[in-house]
């Protein structure tokens, strides 16, 4: 098998800077990607294409160990996984339970086994989507923290108060936000001088929109997002990042000109912070009181726990471009004149030869020569012979000798001493 390394000169990287869009229709809890029906709970991007037809058996997620291996699939058996490591769990065995995506630990759900035996098993699944979701941030005076008591083999809780009433969510992204403060002074979450306002303490609500990695790759695109808010199939606002700037503008409706949200572009986070009357129809916004429609519903019933009967009138749409990275690498294999012009094919050896082999003392065996078979055909008479072969793969290999990558031809490609061939492959890094 012939090798050859590769010079600078046959190697080139690129990137290709890529702005996938997005259309994002949102409905009594369900979610319409690009106008595209969802496979599962409330729609989004596939995790998985390998599950995109399975109604069962799906491929299940890594569980992360902490002791004999970095991660380990719960679908197979490993005795030499022998506990796992985390927030609330301490697993001191683990085995299959009829087939099931499932370990032993000491806290989990309580299974019993084809033996008969009670255990606590630790499972792991993951939704078929990606889904957006919506969450209304309310300011709150509390905050309870869960954690596993090892000793009592219980969760426990506990509440601990704050000094004043505080968006959680808010304050956890003002040191994200602070970088986005030299495009827009809206950024700055708490402030006297520059803006009067306080988005953490003062402020009763927000409306955050989170988007999953998966939709936009490195970070949004400036100047591509735009919110339009439909009552019966009629718009009564729309917003858009108009001033390419991260501050949502309302371009439509009642809060149109003023800053109506915020748009974070690397974290996949739209926060909309007006509270003003879009529309004076009453829906059951919250499932429980009637309200008016605000930038505040936005979104509503989309994984929020409100229940979209509720609902039935207001939809929303949501339009966004992403800013995705694809890396690949040109290579240029050459097959110069006179090189790869042999082959240890068998049929590369003329078989109608009859072969004299040799044998001698001992454990001693040697083949005897044998004529490389003549390929070339003429007219009417056999050509005169000309080494030829085939070129119908290139293999790719690592500088350890590891095979990374192979090129199959279309159509194997003659080669003869005189001719010589450059292979241009692109392989995606």
């Amino acid at each position: 098998m012939h090798r050859f390394k590769f010079t600078p000169d046959d190697l080139f990287v690129n990137r290709l800077k890529t702005y996938p869009e997005y259309n994002v229709f949102i409905y009594q809890g369900l979610m319409y990607v690009n106008r595209e029906s969802q496979l599962n709970g409330v729609g989004g991007i596939p995790v998985y294409d390998i599950n995109r037809n399975r109604a069962t058996g799906k491929i299940f997620p890594f569980v992360v160990s902490g002791s004999d291996k970095v991660a380990f699939k719960t679908q197979r058996f490993q005795p030499l996984v022998q506990n796992y490591s985390g927030d609330h769990f301490a697993i001191s065995k683990y085995a299959r339970e009829d087939e099931s995506s499932v370990i032993n630990s000491f806290y989990g759900e309580t299974l019993t086994t084809t033996a008969g035996e009670s255990v606590q098993t630790l499972t792991s699944s993951y939704g078929v989507e990606s889904p957006i979701k919506r969450n209304l941030s309310l300011r709150q005076s509390s905050f309870t923290t869960r954690y596993y008591d090892i000793n009592a083999n219980t969760l426990q809780n506990t509440t601990q108060n704050y000094l004043l009433r505080l968006n959680t969510t808010a304050s956890a992204l003002q040191n994200v936000a602070r970088k986005y403060t030299h495009m827009s002074d809206h950024f700055i979450f708490r402030s006297s001088s520059v803006r009067s306002r306080d988005l953490v303490y003062d402020d009763d609500s927000i409306n955050f929109i989170t988007i999953p990695s998966m939709y936009y790759g490195s970070s949004i695109k400036k100047g591509s997002v735009e919110l339009n808010y439909y009552i019966t199939g009629s718009k009564i606002a729309s917003c858009a990042d108009v001033n390419h700037n991260g501050t949502l503008i309302g371009t439509t409706g009642s809060t149109s000109g003023s800053v109506v949200g915020l748009v974070l572009y690397d974290e996949g986070i739209i926060m909309l912070t007006s509270s003003v009357e879009l529309d004076d129809t009453a829906i059951r916004y919250d499932g429980v009181d009637f309200l008016s429609g605000s930038w505040k519903y936005f979104g509503t019933t989309l994984n929020d726990g409100i229940s979209h009967s509720t609902l039935a009138s207001a939809s929303f749409d949501l339009n966004f471009k992403g800013v995705n990275y694809v890396n690949s690498m040109t290579m240029f294999a050459h097959a110069r004149k006179g090189h790869l012009n042999h082959s240890n094919n068998p049929s590369y050896r003329d078989l109608e030869v009859t072969q004299v082999n040799e044998t001698g003392s001992g454990l001693i065996f040697a083949e005897g020569p044998s004529a490389i078979a003549n390929i070339v055909s003429g007219s009417y008479v056999s050509a005169s012979f000309d080494k030829t072969t085939y070129i119908s793969k290139v293999h790719i290999y690592d500088e350890d000798g590891n095979l990374i990558a192979i090129t199959s031809m279309a159509k194997p490609i003659k080669k003869t001493l005189n001719d010589e061939f450059t292979f241009k492959m692109k392989l995606d890094l």
